[in-house]
């Protein structure tokens, strides 16, 4: 029948096989880890992209509405200038007409 060491070489092969089972299926795990992780950062990559992209179209607006309100306030300004220099001229005027009737007030 079987030797002693028959059934060792036996148990041996039979330990061989699991331990080589046991690779494999270890193996495929870290590969299907890695697999993950990979598809993961892709999706990450993605999602920043368009997040970039998102805040790049924001501070491209935000360039427009600035440059807009910059020529906007010049223009108010502008306007506010002119109504104070009017306003400026009027009250010459009123002066110079007050001055002239209290000299002729005077004579």
């Amino acid at each position: 029948m079987f030797q002693s060491q028959d059934i060792l070489y036996i148990v041996l092969a039979f330990c061989a096989l699991w331990i080589t089972a046991f690779m494999c299926w270890l193996i495929w795990q870290v590969a299907m880890i890695l697999k993950n992780v990979n598809d993961t950062m892709t999706e990450a990559r993605e999602k920043m992209a368009k997040i970039e992209e998102a805040i790049t179209a924001i501070r491209g607006k935000f360039e427009k509405a600035t440059v807009g309100i910059s020529f906007l306030a010049d223009g108010i300004r502008r306007v506010v200038e002119y109504a104070l220099d009017r306003r400026d001229a009027v009250v010459e005027k009123k002066e110079k007409k007050s001055k002239k009737i209290a000299d002729a007030d005077e004579l």
